[in-house]
């Protein structure tokens, strides 16, 4: 494995995930590991105990650190009843407690009962003894009843607390802001808090030149860290990473506003993955320059013929079977319900996705619609792959599909997944979103259909099976897929970094698709 020289600046590429799935992380990591810097990928750790290891790119240090989200999960776990729910359980503990101690109760009944089954009495002690346990039994019932309707209550409430979308939680979130104004965030969203908990310390030990903060989660964490340093003589350049995503409440919104207000000013760079969001950044946040722009694609690489097995090879598919495939998280705005119910319509053709958690609810819930259209033998979920397989792992397949819905984050900039179907060199179906279809027509590497309707995906599935290599053929025109590479994609990144801790030399033992150069 190849490692960066002792001299050369440290910088510390920080994410709030679990690393696995997170390709842009790895590719950040990757083409500073290229252009010579010591890198440290640091995320969150899924599983096991904090510091464990896993697959990182050749010549980065992975490290895994516990967040344990005791301030976030407290507001969940006490929520308010307020009229709806007055008489739900005060906290998750007590809750627990009062169905503990039922099931308790119902053992001691259960052992009783028997007892009193095999234990000679003469008859008017039995008669007693039963007639105590009936009432025992009746106040049992009772009290079950009491218990599963403050639980009902409790949970309800709970489920109401962590998606905040009613007009009372805005009037709320909104009345935080005017109170305590770009602060807010700390009462808003107390994840933010954690995650200083968690990753302060360890920025602080690393003692980085750099912090690479993705997402707008770890941006104060970052900025934090960095003032912390310089208060001890030592300097900190903080790049912030950042992307248009939809929050799921107005009170998400108002704490990611708030967030970015306080910090996103006091960085030293910022990168982000279309021109039209570095505009609205800049003017947000009064930023002195516009931020660089670095789209998260994969790096370029021909791929074998024929194609490896992959994603087909998983699903016990034959080469002849049609396979098309969805790549990314799960839920109900990424459209596959829309992709199960057209499987009846689309005969042998089978459906392969592609998650973070196979056993998200969602996915759940597309499975039991799947068997009640008598297709669930057709639908395959299947775990995510390293990001650097992702491309050759999707290969095998027929078509990649993204049939999102129309969302303002959606609106902004090409996802990664669609960059990946294209170095898989797979025709795709997407959905009439603007930032989709419009490079689709223009390059002819697919068919758009109207979202959300069934018969217009099929009609868009079928003309892509009955002539794929026409589609296919559209990678082969110009340098698309040169364009649409991490070389050539990373190049902004790479200067900024040379902007602010001065140019490395590339390290001669990586390969050259991890090398952050324009190719011929």
């Amino acid at each position: 494995m190849a490692t960066a020289a002792r001299s050369a600046p440290r910088v510390a590429v920080l994410a709030d995930s679990a690393l696995d799935g997170d390709s842009r992380a790895h590719r950040v990591a990757a083409a500073a590991v290229a252009a010579g810097y010591e890198v440290t990928l640091i995320g969150r750790a899924a599983e096991g105990p904090a510091g464990a290891t896993g697959t990182a790119p050749a010549g980065v240090r992975l490290l895994r650190v516990t967040v344990a989200e005791t301030l976030h999960r407290r507001r969940l776990q006490r929520p308010r009843p307020g009229l709806r729910h007055v008489l739900a359980y005060r906290s998750a503990d007590s809750h627990a407690f009062r169905n503990a101690l039922l099931t308790a109760h119902a053992a001691l009944l259960a052992s009783r009962g028997a007892e009193l089954d095999v234990i000679h009495r003469p008859l008017p002690l039995k008669a007693g003894a039963r007639l105590v346990h009936a009432g025992s039994r009746f106040r049992h019932m009772l009290r079950r009843a009491w218990t599963a309707l403050r639980s009902a209550q409790y949970r309800a409430a709970v489920r109401r607390r962590a998606t905040p979308g009613r007009a009372l939680e805005s009037a709320a979130a909104t009345a935080t802001r005017l109170l305590l104004g770009k602060r807010c965030w700390r009462r808003l969203d107390p994840l933010l808090l954690d995650l200083e908990i968690a990753y302060g310390p360890v920025l602080d030990e690393l003692r980085p030149h750099l912090v690479h903060a993705l997402g707008h989660r770890t941006l104060g964490t970052a900025v934090r860290a960095a003032m912390r340093a310089e208060g001890t003589g030592h300097r900190v350049e903080v790049v912030w990473d950042t992307t248009a995503e939809g929050e799921a409440s107005r009170r998400a919104a108002v704490a990611r506003d708030a967030h970015e207000r306080s910090y996103a000013p006091l960085t030293d760079g910022v990168v982000t993955v279309a021109d039209t969001y570095a505009d609205r950044l800049r003017e947000r946040h009064g930023l002195p320059a516009r931020p660089a722009v670095a789209r998260n694609t994969p790096p370029y690489e021909p791929l074998p013929s024929p194609p490896p097995p992959g994603v087909r090879d998983r699903c016990h598919l034959a080469p002849e079977v049609p396979l098309l495939v969805h790549s990314g998280a799960a839920g109900p705005a990424r459209g596959l319900l829309t992709v199960v119910d057209a499987l009846p319509k689309l005969y042998d053709l089978h459906a392969a996705l592609i998650v973070p958690d196979p056993e998200d609810p969602w996915i759940r819930t597309l499975a039991g619609r799947a068997a009640e259209l008598g297709v669930a033998r057709r639908l395959h979920v299947l775990p995510y792959v390293p990001p650097a397989e992702i491309p050759r792992f999707l290969s095998s397949a027929d078509i990649g599909v993204l049939p999102v819905h129309r969302l303002p984050d959606r609106q902004v900039a090409l996802p990664a997944r669609y960059f990946e179907y294209a170095h898989a060199r797979l025709p795709v179906v997407v959905s009439d979103v603007r930032v989709l279809a419009r490079p689709t027509l223009e390059i002819g590497n697919g068919e758009v259909f109207r979202c959300g309707d069934t018969a217009d995906f099929v009609r868009a599935v079928g003309a892509v099976l009955t002539n794929p290599r026409r589609y296919r053929k559209a990678y082969e025109r110009g340098d698309v897929l040169r364009e649409w590479s991490w070389q050539q994609q990373a190049e902004p990144l790479i200067d900024l970094y040379a902007r602010l801790l001065g140019p490395r030399r590339p390290s001669p033992e990586l390969s050259a698709s991890d090398a952050p150069v324009a190719l011929a």
